[in-house]
């Protein structure tokens, strides 16, 4: 009996141990998972907060990259300008046609950087329509210099208005600190007032997308007239009607292309003219602006005269 509950208690001892043992064995697992999850959740929070530090840096990465397009554009922008101006053609140059009309446009690149693939358009709509006229146009000219030396060198170009072809566009880079200067032509198949738009395109140097920049004159009827000058008083040779338009000397230099080394006197007569369009009669205008032709087209186109020369001289009135 004794050897036999030895026997018992032993086995129920071994038996305590082995259960203690399984529970520690447990106990370890827990822990472990435990851990093992806690470093997972780590892993997961530091990507998780280096996603999110990525993402923050790439969108204010995209931010800067879209500042610094939008800054270089506005640069580009800032620093292409463009003229225009309008002067008479000699008669001389006009091989019996009576186109008495030359456009001078300027488009400067003041800037330090090249602006290329460049391309320009010029439209032209009669005054209170929106439908685009064709008026036709010829190159006389076209340079490229620099704008800080006027004594640098000039070279000459091909038409950047006039292309060779109608299908063709031309396309080219403006260097820094360059200007390319074009005269053109007009000759308008109706003798009315046009406005006038100069475009000029060119791709965004970070983005592709296209860029343009507008300049608008008009083409006034004083634009597409005779203009000359004479130095005897003709007001008392004709009867006729006439208006009084107050006119700065600036203006008058301007239009009839006075040197101003040269003096204005009351005994000048500022004469403009037309042929109607384009025929062989001829009707005037004497300034102070002074008509003898009775028909009632001519008394319109002098109404609209008077109308530019005023206007012409408000906004020159600074002068």
């Amino acid at each position: 009996m004794t050897s036999k509950v030895n026997f018992v208690q032993i086995n129920q001892e071994q038996s305590s141990s082995n259960n203690n043992a399984i529970d520690s064995e447990g106990n370890g697992m827990k822990t472990m998972a435990t851990l093992l999850q806690n470093s997972i959740q780590g892993v997961q929070n530091s990507f998780s907060s280096v996603y999110t530090t990525l993402a923050a840096n790439l969108k204010q990465s995209l931010e800067m990259t879209h500042t610094m397009n939008s800054v270089m554009e506005q640069f580009l922008l800032s620093n292409l300008r463009i003229t225009s101006n309008i002067t008479q053609i000699h008669k001389l140059e006009t091989r019996g046609n009576f186109i008495p009309s030359l456009l001078t446009i300027t488009i400067i690149n003041s800037g330090q950087f090249p602006i290329p693939n460049i391309s320009c358009s010029i439209t032209f709509v009669k005054k209170d329509h929106n439908e685009p006229v064709n008026i036709g146009v010829e190159c006389k000219e076209s340079i490229k210099r620099g704008i800080t030396d006027p004594d640098s060198e000039t070279t000459s170009i091909s038409s950047i208005f006039v292309p060779k072809t109608s299908t063709t566009t031309s396309i080219f880079t403006l260097s820094p600190q360059t200007q390319i200067i074009e005269k053109l032509k007009l000759a308008p198949s109706e003798f009315c007032q046009y406005n006038a738009k100069v475009n000029v395109r060119f791709a965004s140097p970070g983005t592709g997308e296209l860029l343009q920049k507008e300049h608008s004159f008009g083409l006034y009827l004083i634009d597409q007239c005779e203009k000359s000058i004479r130095f005897e008083s003709q007001l008392t040779k004709y009867e006729c009607s006439h208006v009084i338009v107050e006119l700065s000397p600036y203006l008058l230099r301007q239009l009839w292309n006075v040197h101003p080394s040269s003096g204005l006197s009351e005994a000048m007569t500022f004469e403009i003219s037309w042929k109607k369009w384009i025929g062989a009669d001829k009707s005037k205008v004497l300034c102070q602006v002074l008509h003898f032709n009775n028909a009632k087209s001519s008394s319109e186109i002098i109404d609209r005269i008077v109308e530019e020369l005023k206007v012409l001289s408000t906004n020159k009135n600074k002068f």
